[in-house]
């Protein structure tokens, strides 16, 4: 409270100076010619105010950043005593896009009125992190017998292509930029200077010239990325709004990842045409590698993995389907041991060769992806995925349905396909 009436008595004295300086402005002579005539004593009359103003403009300020570090400060760094003991063992229960549609106030609102004063109600998955760290009490009636199902248990994440970039928005309908279609690195060292001919060792003579560093080529294209929209409907009975429980897990499993598997479909496969995005299978200057028999599975996502870095990125991640991603964890050594069984073991980390691993069914058995996820190609968020539920849709009234849409709009931008290397799987023979 002490914060707020100062930063208050602070915009008020703001407020007072700003009336003065009007106030001692409207006193200036205004000459025929429209000239302004300023008295010494009104001109330092008007400094003075003007000073004392952006003094108190400038307190304003750092009382606001200080409200945000107390703010920050005053942020718990772990669990309560009371989520410890109730089972949370350390660990910060985040909160999906269920239970955020759930608690938001939009639905809180029309759950209170029985979803009668409003026609639909909205919810976005911010692009952060939120946690949960608070218990809560729960009343049984006296009579009978109540079926206790629990608290609903933090909902498996499951990767998706998405999380192998890092974080990037844009406010933009359509993203320019410039993609690398070639470069000739010439660098080398000069020297200080050369005999006449510009390549052999200097003489000293007149006719010796100064070094001249050697030019490099970068070849560049101009290319649009439109900001494409991925979405789809689902019907259901309005019974659901009032069962919470199942009301989040449908949002989350049916909702929220079917987004989520038609955007990893996308980002792999879809055909850009001005406004649809333009897939890492389709787009140009893609690198292609085919398996040698002779190599284990493991091995020819290696050998990938170099090309991917003799384009001078290093790769970040590899996608490949849930069905080779088990012949890549069974593989085995000549002694008949897991070759990638430590990662399992340790972590339960989906890693190989230190690469990030998302399997995902968007992929086809017979290819793989290897990539710079973040520097050769870089995914936009200009909306995160929300969930529009509406009454007012077809015949919905007369049902007793409701229409749930699911949406998000994003930009891939892939400015160094190079970087990327396509592979085509190989049984091994041996």
């Amino acid at each position: 409270m002490a914060d707020k009436s100062l930063l208050k008595s602070l915009q008020t004295q703001l407020a007072e100076k700003s009336a003065e300086a009007d106030r001692i402005a409207s006193t200036f002579k205004v000459e025929d010619g429209g000239q302004f005539v300023v008295s010494t004593e009104q001109a330092a009359a008007f400094k003075k105010v003007s000073s004392e103003a952006t003094e108190i403009k400038s307190l304003i300020s750092a009382e606001q950043g200080m409200t945000e570090i107390k703010s920050y400060l005053q942020e718990p760094d772990g669990p309560s005593a009371a989520g410890l003991h109730y089972g949370n063992r350390g660990e910060l229960e985040a909160k999906s896009l269920g239970d955020m549609f759930i608690d938001s106030d939009a639905f809180q609102r029309a759950s209170a009125g029985g979803f009668d004063d409003r026609p639909y109600v909205r919810a976005a998955m911010e692009g952060k992190s939120i946690f949960s760290l608070s218990g809560g009490t729960v009343t049984h009636q006296t009579l009978g017998s109540a079926q206790n199902l629990g608290i609903a248990e933090r909902a498996y994440r499951k990767w998706h292509i998405r999380d192998l970039f890092p974080k990037s928005s844009t406010k933009q309908p359509v993203l320019y930029g410039a993609r690398e279609t070639g470069w000739t690195n010439n660098a080398a060292q000069v020297k200080e200077r050369y005999g006449a001919d510009g390549t052999s060792p200097a003489t000293g003579a007149d006719t010796d010239t100064w070094g001249r560093a050697k030019r490099s080529k970068l070849s560049l294209t101009p290319v649009m990325y439109p900001v494409a929209e991925v979405a789809h409907l689902l019907d259901a009975h309005k019974n659901i709004l009032s069962d919470e429980p199942r009301l989040r897990t449908f949002i989350n499993t049916r909702m929220v990842e079917g987004v989520k598997y038609a955007e990893d479909w996308d980002l792999l496969h879809s055909v850009g045409d001005g406004q649809s995005l333009t897939g890492l299978f389709n787009t140009p200057g893609v690198q292609q590698y085919a398996g040698a028999p002779t190599d284990k599975y493991s091995v020819q996502i290696r050998r990938s993995i170099t090309k991917a870095i003799l384009a001078e990125y290093d790769p970040t991640g590899i996608v490949l389907s849930p069905t080779m991603w088990e012949q890549v964890e069974v593989e085995e050594d000549k002694n008949g041991a897991f070759r990638v069984a430590l990662a399992v073991a340790v972590g339960a980390e989906k890693k190989v060769w230190r690469l990030n691993v998302v399997e995902t069914t968007a992929m086809e058995d017979g290819k793989f992806l290897v990539g710079a996820f973040g520097l050769g190609a870089q995914l936009h968020d200009r909306e995160n995925v929300s969930v529009t539920v509406s009454s007012e849709n077809a015949e919905n009234f007369e049902k007793g349905l409701i229409t749930f849409r699911a949406d998000e709009r994003l930009a891939l931008e892939v400015p160094r396909p190079e970087s990327f290397v396509i592979g085509t799987w190989t049984p091994p023979t041996g």
